[in-house]
């Protein structure tokens, strides 16, 4: 629930904190590599598009936001697949299980690089 009309479009209430979540490092798949559907695990399988945004060196911990944009590298797309009732139906309201699937989040073909845009 990253903007206000992605908001009204769930049905959910605009959040006073961003709402933050978890992909990891399995859930990562190449672009065209097909997502899987497994309906043992899922039944609301959906999907939106994120811009991802590429760390192109290591960040310090206490990095000042004035700094932060020194550490990107480039931007592209990301696929935001998730297991909607696992996100929001079980699991008491925590989004992470039903965002960390293996295989849920196909990235790319392309990194655009900063200085490109």
């Amino acid at each position: 629930l990253n903007y206000r009309d992605h908001c009204n479009e769930s049905g959910m209430p605009v959040p006073e904190e961003p709402v933050v979540f978890s992909k990891f490092a399995s859930s990562i798949i190449g672009p065209g590599t097909e997502i899987v559907l497994d309906e043992s695990l899922t039944q609301k399988l959906d999907y939106e598009v994120e811009l991802g945004v590429v760390i192109g060196a290591k960040v310090p911990r206490h990095t000042k936001e004035s700094d932060a944009m020194k550490h990107v590298g480039g931007y592209t797309v990301v696929h935001d697949v998730s297991a909607r009732d696992w996100q929001l139906e079980k699991n008491g309201g925590q989004w992470l299980l039903g965002k960390c699937i293996d295989g849920y989040a196909p990235i790319g073909p392309v990194i655009v690089t900063k200085d490109e845009i």
